[in-house]
């Protein structure tokens, strides 16, 4: 039984000496150093971005640690993700207070859901520092210039913030929310500030950032914009949330065929369609109209058919997945050509037959003239006319050779007969 044992694990142990951990595809953090308590006004970065993406489905968790190795907060967790949506820190703890200054580190833990091998990434950190002293070296920077020259005036800019309307979105979804800003002369301000507050107790700070909102309802996202230059303005939002009814109808190899049992038009932009192991990215800009369905041609996506599919929100989390066993592979065949049976009706005997009499003479036995005349009669009667039959016996008996020898010696009998 040991060796038995021995034996199977000899041959296990290669499949899994060549799995590989689960590895970071994308990791950016956008800002190392952050200043929480920092005005808006100071042009001062306040929160942190940290993007993720994995090379494969895995359980994952990221925590901010301090240097003594303490959980401070945790920003994310999931069962099952490949690409998860941006997290944001701003420097607070699990109470909702700023952290004391320092640095602490992004602890990344991912485990394969398909292996089970786990990974850990605590390379990056980030800086928690007060604006005190950036400002104050502003300030006699500032100061030391009044003393040389006279201050410049500067009027504070207009802004204006251009930030679509308000919209309806799925609950689940990523929704890109986009700020453009212009100031009062028309020119568009890159470099400004741009923090969104979504409602639901998630900030982000970017132009164009990505949002999921978990729950249906309503919510007013608030877009607040700053310059260097003094310049500031607000604009809100209303977003209304709403469960996506949204199913894969069909898998076969036409395609992927999706149903909107939705009473609106469904935006698609991003989302992903995964089949056989791979996944294919609905392009930008798509939509399927309410109560409408909507094919994803094989020619287009070019996934392999597999007994199941599933469709994924920008995120990687799970929308929509079909029945097992749902994939049919359909062929173009010509119908096949129906079987004629033939049924015998009618037995057809030879001529020449045991029950047919047929007398046979070696002699040239020619048709009487009446009967060519009569023929010749028949021909020419109108349609529906029939030349008379006669009896075909008694014409036999007359035509025979027989016949007219009997009558020749009946006739030289009777002269005889006479003259006697």
């Amino acid at each position: 039984m040991r060796i038995v044992g021995l034996f199977a694990l000899a041959i296990f142990l290669p499949a899994f000496a060549h799995a590989a951990p689960p590895t970071l595809t994308t990791y950016t953090v956008s800002h190392d150093t952050i200043y929480p308590s920092a005005t808006v006004s100071s042009g001062l970065a306040t929160t942190t971005v940290i993007d993720t993406a994995f090379s494969e489905a895995v359980k994952v968790s990221i925590k901010i640690v301090s240097a003594s190795g303490a959980t401070i907060k945790s920003l994310y967790s999931s069962s099952s993700v490949t690409n998860p949506a941006p997290k944001v820190w701003d420097g607070t703890n699990v109470a909702g207070a700023f952290v004391a200054e320092g640095t602490y580190s992004i602890v990344i833990a991912a485990t394969s859901t398909a292996t089970g091998i786990s990974m850990t990434d605590a390379s990056k950190t980030i800086t928690i520092s007060a604006p005190d002293a950036v400002q104050s070296d502003a300030s006699d920077t500032a100061t030391a210039s009044a003393s040389d020259t006279p201050p410049e005036y500067i009027p504070i800019p207009t802004l204006r913030i251009f930030a679509g309307t308000d919209r309806t979105v799925s609950s689940g979804a990523d929704t890109p929310f986009i700020a453009v800003v212009y100031d009062g002369k028309g020119n568009k301000r890159d470099e400004a500030l741009v923090r969104w507050s979504f409602g639901d107790g998630m900030q982000k700070t970017g132009a164009n950032v990505l949002h999921a909102y978990y729950d249906p309802g309503e919510y007013i996202a608030v877009v607040h914009v700053s310059t260097s230059d003094g310049g500031d303005a607000r604009s809100e939002l209303l977003v209304t949330v709403r469960d996506a009814g949204i199913r894969i109808a069909a898998v076969s190899s036409r395609g992927i065929t999706l149903v909107n049992d939705d009473s609106r038009t469904l935006d698609l932009s991003l989302w992903r369609l995964s089949m056989g192991g791979q996944e294919f990215k609905i392009p930008a800009d798509t939509q399927i109209l309410a109560g409408h369905t909507l094919i994803f041609s094989s020619r287009i996506i070019e996934l392999p058919i597999a007994d199941s599919a599933s469709l994924l929100y920008p995120n990687g989390e799970v929308a929509a997945t079909s029945p097992s066993g749902m994939a049919t592979v359909s062929e173009d065949r010509q119908p096949p050509v129906p079987v004629v049976s033939y049924k015998k009706v009618q037995t057809v005997e030879p001529i020449i037959s045991t029950r047919t009499k047929v007398q046979s003479h070696d002699e040239e036995v020619r048709a009487p003239a009446v009967t060519t005349e009569l023929a010749a009669v028949g021909a020419a009667l109108p349609p529906g006319k029939s030349v008379p039959v006669t009896d075909t016996k008694l014409s036999g008996l007359f035509h025979s050779p027989w016949t007219f020898s009997f009558l020749s010696v009946m006739t030289l009998a009777g002269g005889a007969f006479i003259f006697l």
